[in-house]
């Protein structure tokens, strides 16, 4: 069995037995802050895109903004947000 197995099966038994609930508030907390930072992360993103634009019309070197790693991290705050979502509604 591996450990994520085990640690599954662990977390999966404290739920069914009621002994690990996290608090609502917390729940709903959590879930703003995540859709507030992918919020954040997508405007960072549409600001380095309008960057790169402009530094291309007026012949500058370009200076990579990892427009990609920002969107993918944005993903998957998302995902993380998501996720903490069903938590709060199997707990319900």
């Amino acid at each position: 069995m591996s450990d994520n197995t085990f640690i599954n099966q662990v977390m999966d038994g404290l739920k069914d037995k009621g002994m690990l609930m996290i608090p609502d508030d917390f729940i709903d907390q959590l879930i703003i802050t995540l859709h507030a930072n992918v919020t954040i992360i997508n405007t960072m993103t549409e600001i380095a895109e309008l960057e790169n634009k402009m530094q291309n019309l007026l012949m500058i070197p370009k200076i990579n903004r990892q427009v990609s790693s920002l969107k993918e991290l944005s993903k998957n705050i998302a995902e993380i947000a998501f996720n903490v979502e069903d938590v709060r509604n199997d707990q319900r």
